[in-house]
């Protein structure tokens, strides 16, 4: 009896200590918006620019609008519901200033994200290339934008922003990327990233944890998302809130 009871407390003590180690998947670092208020934005198919007929827009602005969708303060329109509208306005692919302003209006969104995938290679080591560029509708991005540009104004009397007007026929950002599984800071990423979406530390993640994101290019493509998604703040961050400027001193 008592070697039973023994062996069921070596049983409970494994047990807990597995669950003391185990975090469980966890989502990367969560991003951040950088605006006033909660955004909603629209993600179209993504051009094939690439050469490759395997490269698949439709399921890479999909995969960026899942990206963007955990962003904290951002809110994505479903891409179906893009590709409907571009239908119902008889729009093959968001080719001019007049195409954004139709698409973004239609969806009565706060901004319109237009891409391009320009190299694609879903071979280990896997290689993909994504420009994207970022159409606001200049109404809604004033007042969305007017708070935080208040608030630094309001850290320093001695600080000087130049205003930055948004027009409908151009990005106000702009995103590009080649992402070379085979490049070394690449790869630092591509680790960190499945160790976070694994829960566990990079010194203890097997090289199967990253390799499936390596050999699987949905995979792939959703690492590389996500480092486009954390571009794309920073870009904007900068632009909304860029670095002081002292005023000179009066001559």
């Amino acid at each position: 009896m008592k070697s039973e009871q023994a062996m069921w407390m070596v049983v409970v003590l494994v047990v807990l200590t597995a669950g003391c180690h185990y975090r469980g998947a966890q989502q990367p670092t969560r991003l951040s918006a950088p605006y006033g208020d909660r955004q909603l934005w629209a993600i179209v198919p993504l051009r094939n620019e690439s050469g490759s007929l395997h490269a698949d827009g439709l399921k890479a602005a999909d995969q960026l609008a899942q990206r963007l969708e955990t962003v904290m303060g951002l809110d994505t329109v479903p891409v179906n519901r893009v590709l409907a509208a571009m239908q119902a306005l008889e729009m093959s692919a968001v080719s001019d200033s007049k195409d954004v302003v139709a698409l973004r209006t239609v969806l009565g969104v706060d901004a319109l994200v237009v891409g391009t995938i320009t190299a694609y290679d879903p071979y280990d080591p896997p290689k993909l290339g994504i420009a994207i560029e970022l159409y606001f509708d200049p109404r809604r991005e004033s007042a969305h934008t007017t708070n935080l540009r208040e608030l630094v104004r309001a850290g320093t009397d001695d600080v000087a922003l130049p205003d930055q007007p948004t027009r409908p026929s151009r990005p106000v950002s702009v995103v590009s990327g080649f992402y070379d599984a085979a490049d070394s800071a690449i790869h630092r990423k591509l680790v960190t990233y499945a160790a976070e979406r694994s829960g566990q530390d990079e010194d203890d993640l097997d090289p199967s944890g990253w390799r499936l994101y390596q050999i699987d290019m949905d995979l792939y493509t959703e690492f590389v998302t996500y480092l486009v998604s954390k571009q794309l703040l920073r870009v904007e961050q900068d632009r909304l809130a860029p670095p002081m400027l002292t005023a000179e001193p009066a001559t």
